[in-house]
């Protein structure tokens, strides 16, 4: 039976004319946010109102990318069309690492775990790469995997037990799984997947499956094959377009769930109904949607698309913060 979950704090942001955000991320008990104006702003999770100094400006030139910094609270991760990645110490509001590499392209996508940091360019001189530092060793990236995909990389993700293990998606359809332990590009990758169309995200699901989910909104479930050599892998759980399945205009993203049973929560937009659905995925015999336990948000951002989502999980209980400017 679908709830409707009440509003509880509501707040504008001090962003300038025409900005928005692009997205949040929980940080130290707080939030923080990236925005089209190329700041950095930290808030407070309760009244979502701006910490007093947490605006940070002109993180880049071009902010594209918002991350944590795994095992660690108090810094955060970005990345922008400058070609640069930057760590940052929310304690001194201090630049602490600066990352890049010598192709200067864009980065799209970001990911941490422990001492390695994973970033995805932008197609740049018929390249697209897949790059791998560790944060001990700064000066030059671990990993350069640049044949793999022939367009943007839009998604890198760790999984979440494995750290030689590293997923990334891209806007030719495929994703792909690698070894960064091993410098060949050949040998390193594990696994390719072609979903067939665009990726806008990717990511794991548990220890041994991981989804793609399309920018035409095709999504489906995969097996992982960690060595690389399964012969008989099983075959992916394909849904297709979910936005006629889902009662949805488009999916805002996948995160993951781990409470009350459910592995995972599909954040589901309307525009014209002005509504955001948090839909329960669920692993019993196969993964599938639970659209019986859906919780909506009623009004969402009105007819305004909702970038990024923030699902706060305690036993059945789901906070959920989704910022658009004024």
């Amino acid at each position: 039976m679908m709830r409707l979950a009440s509003l509880t704090t509501t707040s504008l942001l001090s962003l300038p004319a025409d900005s928005y955000i692009y997205k949040i991320v929980p940080v130290n008990g707080n939030l923080a946010a990236i925005s089209s104006d190329d700041s950095l702003r930290l808030i407070d999770l309760k009244t979502l109102r701006e910490i007093a100094g947490g605006v940070l400006n002109n993180m880049h030139d071009g902010v594209t990318c918002l991350q944590l910094v795994d095992h660690d609270p108090n810094s955060l991760l970005t990345a922008g069309r400058d070609a640069v990645v930057q760590r940052y110490d929310l304690r001194i509001g201090q630049k602490t690492i600066q990352l890049g590499d010598d192709s200067n392209a864009p980065y799209l996508s970001l990911a941490s775990h422990g001492n390695k940091i994973a970033a995805g360019t932008e197609l740049s001189h018929s390249q697209a790469a897949v790059l791998i530092w560790d944060m001990r060793l700064p000066s030059r990236p671990l990993q350069n995997y640049i044949e793999s995909h022939n367009d943007d990389v839009t998604e890198v993700q760790f999984h979440p037990t494995l750290s030689r293990c590293l997923l990334s998606g891209s806007t030719d359809g495929l994703v792909n799984i690698y070894d960064i332990s091993v410098s060949d590009e050949d040998d390193a990758l594990l696994q390719v997947q072609n979903h067939g169309s665009s990726i806008n995200h990717a990511g794991f699901l548990s220890n041994s499956n991981f989804f793609a989910l399309s920018h035409d909104e095709t999504f489906s479930v995969y097996h992982l094959d960690e060595q690389g050599d399964s012969t008989d892998e099983p075959s992916p759980t394909v849904y297709g377009d979910i936005r006629p399945m889902l009662d949805c205009e488009y999916v805002v993203d996948v995160t993951l769930s781990r409470s009350g049973g459910v592995e995972a929560i599909v954040g589901a937009g309307s525009h014209s109904k002005q509504h955001l659905d948090l839909i329960p995925l669920r692993l019993t015999d196969e993964w599938s949607f639970d659209p019986s336990q859906t919780i909506r948000l009623s009004g969402a951002h009105g007819e305004e698309l909702v970038r990024s989502m923030y699902v706060n999980n305690e036993v059945t209980i789901y906070e959920v913060v989704h910022v658009q400017p004024n």
